[in-house]
């Protein structure tokens, strides 16, 4: 049993060369029935054959039954071999390869082989993430010995941000405002404009406001009232920064060291820190790390599906169908990656590793196969909206359309 179409796009299509046959001769009969009726209202001669095999026609039919006898009367008839698109109207044929287009694809052996592929490509990065944490904190360590990088260091130099006193210094010290968190752009740019550290500590459960002016040496901190000149000097800092081994904290992580609990604080900056100086969770750790393996995951499935339909239609456009495959196999590749990514954090920190174990989440693969999930989940409900109007719907809609005088004039002439 065939299938309509060449293309991928029809494999799940439940249109075959019977269903197609069927069509054709009942458009046929209704053709007829409208020609006798035509006939009749217009008191003009009626075709006595085309009246009698429609009037005797069998019925309470099965479906195989109706199929075998519509081929016998296509061979007697010599009708030829039918053809979709002249049994339907250009708006039901548009209809058509709508639907065509948002069904399901069934996923082939090569889609499994593929996912399974970029599967492993991001659980060995997961599973490896400290041997290539440590390659890619080596080619940024190249980075900061270059000319520009370290001109950006010395021009950004002595901002607030970098205040160390009391309360706020440490190795981890990034963490404990919010001058180096890119999530809180704006608090950090106020600073460099105004001159003027600010800091939260806590000291008895209450909330400490912490300020400052000068470096820990006396000198007063640089600023720029100029809002072009402080947000230039504060990328450069940060990007000076970002090439060195603690890096910069998660956008918004800083909060969590003003939270009022005084363990989450602690979790905040422990998971910062780390063991040792930049093993801790930060921004490259984080997100550029793992995002690397999230990025060789896709271009694997996105090479595989596009080349796919190029194969098959000419281009690498996909339809809303492919679309939607593609969809389906990047959620099952990022998931087998995060849960890879979860099972070792959580392995971490029953070893000891506590906080510090959140440096183990792929937090790129996880909000990813989040937002696939929700993609998923729209690309059914799409695909349940565009389906076929039910029976009833057709009834309703199609009987409408027949005056009751024509119905009782064709029924007449059927019966006598």
């Amino acid at each position: 049993m065939s299938t309509v179409g060449g293309n991928a796009g029809d494999r799940s299509s439940p249109i075959d060369d019977d269903y197609i046959g069927n069509l054709d001769a009942l458009t046929r009969d209704l053709d007829d029935i409208e020609m006798i009726a035509a006939a009749a209202l217009s008191d003009a001669p009626i075709n006595h054959v085309a009246r009698d095999r429609i009037a005797s026609a069998p019925t309470e039919l099965t479906y195989s039954e109706l199929t075998g006898r519509h081929q016998r009367r296509r061979v007697v008839e010599g009708w030829g071999e039918p053809e979709l698109a002249n049994l339907l109207d250009p708006i039901a044929l548009a209809q058509l390869d709508e639907w065509r287009a948002a069904q399901r694809i069934p996923w082939e052996r090569s889609d499994l082989v593929v996912v399974g592929i970029s599967a492993l490509i991001g659980a060995l990065g997961n599973l490896y993430d400290n041997q290539v944490d440590t390659a890619v904190l080596g080619g940024l360590s190249l980075l900061k010995k270059t000319d520009l990088l370290r001109r950006w260091e010395k021009e950004a130099a002595r901002l607030p941000i970098d205040y160390t006193g009391p309360k706020f210094g440490g190795p981890a010290h990034r963490v404990r405002s919010a001058g180096h968190d890119i999530g809180r752009f704006f608090t950090a740019l106020n600073q460099v404009r105004t001159g003027v550290f600010e800091g939260t500590w806590w000291d008895g459960g209450q909330r400490m406001a912490g300020f400052a002016t000068t470096t820990r040496s006396g000198l007063p901190f640089a600023q720029a009232p100029e809002p072009h000149l402080a947000v230039a000097l504060l990328l450069q800092h940060w990007a000076a920064d970002f090439v060195t081994p603690m890096n910069l904290p998660l956008p918004g992580w800083t909060l969590l060291y003003e939270m009022p609990d005084a363990n989450l604080r602690k979790f905040a900056y422990d998971a910062y820190a780390g063991t040792n100086s930049g093993d801790g969770l930060n921004l490259r750790s984080g997100i550029l790390t793992p995002g690397l393996g999230m990025f060789a995951t896709e271009v694997v499935i996105r090479t595989h599906t596009h080349l796919r339909a190029y194969r098959s239609t000419g281009t690498a456009r996909l339809t809303t169908s492919a679309a939607a495959n593609r969809t389906e196999m990047m959620l099952a590749a990022h998931a087998a990656a995060g849960a890879i990514s979860l099972s070792k954090t959580a392995a971490a920190a029953i070893a000891g590793e506590t906080a510090v174990a959140a440096r183990h989440l792929n937090i790129p693969v996880l909000m990813r196969t989040g937002m696939l999930a929700l993609m998923v989940r729209a690309d059914a409900a799409a695909r349940a909206s565009a389906g076929a109007p039910s029976w009833e719907k057709l009834l309703a809609t199609e009987a409408a359309t027949w005056p009751l005088s024509d119905a009782l004039t064709i029924a007449d002439l059927l019966t006598n």
